[in-house]
């Protein structure tokens, strides 16, 4: 399975940290790339930070330009915070990882059954996270979900599309353990199941990554032009 690939340790027992997707993207090189290094995934880090220096890159008193600069704005805005609760899921998705592999190395079935409810606990936590997402995220990875439309200027406008991530099989499919893991053959289909989430969500991200980066570089434009 992929994801048991991804998750083999260093040999130290050290997590290997992450490299951000967003690493490089706004045009970060040399110790600020490095500095992007971040731990569990920090996908929303640069992202916050460009739109910031995008904002301070604006002449003080000017209005956004003609093209829908507070649109792009508001877009951007929702794909930051579609990325943090991204995030969240990852680590929730990687610690039910852990429990189904604790599962998989015990031969009690009663330790079994109790890791199964652990196991069920961090997969309803994963709707709880999506639910608890604010109305920005919510329409990107959420049940009620929307295409959104951003205006560029003129006719020309850039769509972002959603991807729902509950646990539902319309989201990343984590069914619970009906059998409290009473077989491997159940912990082995929720590890793969739990692959496959990972991957979807990893997906989303790295999409809405592309998205940011086309949408900042707009943005880039406006406020040099303005």
């Amino acid at each position: 399975m992929a994801f048991a690939l991804k998750k083999d340790a260093p040999e130290d027992g050290e997590k290997k940290p992450r490299r951000s997707p967003l690493a490089g993207l706004f045009g970060l090189s040399g110790q600020q790339q490095e500095e992007t290094d971040l731990p569990a995934m920090d996908i929303a880090g640069g992202l916050d930070r460009a739109l910031r220096r995008t904002a301070g890159a604006a002449p003080q008193g000017k209005k956004p330009a003609a093209g829908g600069g507070n649109n792009i704005r508001e877009a951007l805005t929702a794909i930051e915070s579609a990325l943090y609760t991204i995030d969240r899921i990852r680590d929730i998705i990687e610690q039910a990882y852990e429990v189904a592999l604790s599962a998989n190395d015990s031969e009690e079935a009663g330790a079994r059954a109790l890791l199964a409810e652990s196991f069920d606990d961090l997969r309803l936590s994963i709707n709880a996270t999506v639910e608890a997402a604010d109305d920005r995220a919510a329409v990107l990875i959420g049940k009620v979900q929307r295409q959104i439309d951003v205006r560029l200027g003129g006719k020309a406008h850039y769509s972002v599309s959603p991807c729902r991530l509950d646990v539902s099989p319309k989201g990343l499919g984590i069914n619970p353990p009906r059998d409290a893991f009473s077989t491997f053959d159940e912990i082995a289909a929720s590890l793969e199941e739990l692959d496959a989430a990972l991957q979807k969500a990893d997906r989303a991200a790295n999409a809405y990554c592309r998205d940011a980066q086309f949408l900042i570089g707009r943005l880039q434009d406006q406020s040099a032009a303005a």
